[in-house]
């Protein structure tokens, strides 16, 4: 009787824990890259019940605490990268969170050297061909992320001037930049250059005084007569642009 009920308990534990099972297991990442040094990350997995990890790589460790799944990785020592799936498990479910850590870096190529988009804005993805996990820094009005031998480059729409950024990756000593621009609204007067032709000098910078062939610095684009004509080197001629009335030089257009 006694070995009957253990049995019965040991079949109603096992049935509870199926029961429980998770029907959806959803971790917040898809994929976990390391630097070649290792460290820990914690990935969020939201389910309806329990899970677990059902396999992982020889060179990863996890850990479960809560909801939270901890992976672990040492120093990468085989001079090579690595990549491999934790798989978690639930009731008749799996979800899978793709790992995969640095070696030495060698070379980044990237497959543009620039990304351009229009004011709306959008998203570009360049190929890159590295044996390490690129770090990336993006300049101000752009976005930009690694995963996987894909760099995605994102900018918003744009309501002001043309902007120009530069997306750099980094791997230990092995650098690369991907210049990014993007269009803005454009003063149609100076074509976004917030400059115009001086209308005074018509662009040279000097104009004739008399019919005589006399000239003069023209004053309206910057430049300066010198005090007395002996003195005409230390004079300043002119730049022929002048600021665009219609935007102030900013080059953005209405």
């Amino acid at each position: 009787m006694k070995k009957l009920l253990n049995l019965l308990a040991v079949v109603a534990v096992l049935c509870l824990s199926a029961c429980n099972g998770a029907t959806f297991v959803s971790p917040s990442e898809q994929s976990v890259n390391f630097t070649i040094d290792g460290g820990e990350k914690g990935v969020m997995v939201s389910s309806d019940g329990s899970w677990s990890v059902g396999s992982s790589p020889d060179w990863v460790k996890t850990d479960v605490k809560d909801s939270i799944l901890l992976i672990k990785t040492e120093r990468n020592e085989t001079g090579s990268p690595r990549q491999g799936d934790i798989v978690l498990k639930g009731k008749n479910v799996e979800a899978t969170i793709h790992v995969a850590q640095a070696s030495k870096c060698t070379h980044i190529t990237v497959s543009s050297s620039k990304v351009e988009f229009d004011k709306d804005g959008g998203t570009e993805t360049l190929t890159v061909d590295t044996d390490g996990l690129p770090q990336v820094e993006a300049s101000d009005g752009f976005t930009a992320s690694y995963d996987n031998g894909k760099l995605t480059v994102t900018a918003a729409a744009n309501d002001g001037g043309a902007k120009r950024g530069e997306i750099k990756l980094t791997c230990e000593d092995q650098s690369t930049t991907i210049y990014a621009s993007q269009k803005g609204n454009v003063c149609k007067k100076c074509g976004g250059t917030g400059k115009i032709t001086c209308p005074t000098c018509r662009g040279k910078g000097l104009y004739d005084i008399d019919a005589g062939g006399g000239s003069a610095y023209c004053e309206r684009c910057g430049g300066f007569d010198p005090p007395t004509s002996e003195l005409w080197e230390s004079g300043r001629k002119g730049t022929g642009r002048i600021k665009c009335p219609d935007c102030g030089g900013t080059g953005v257009g209405n």
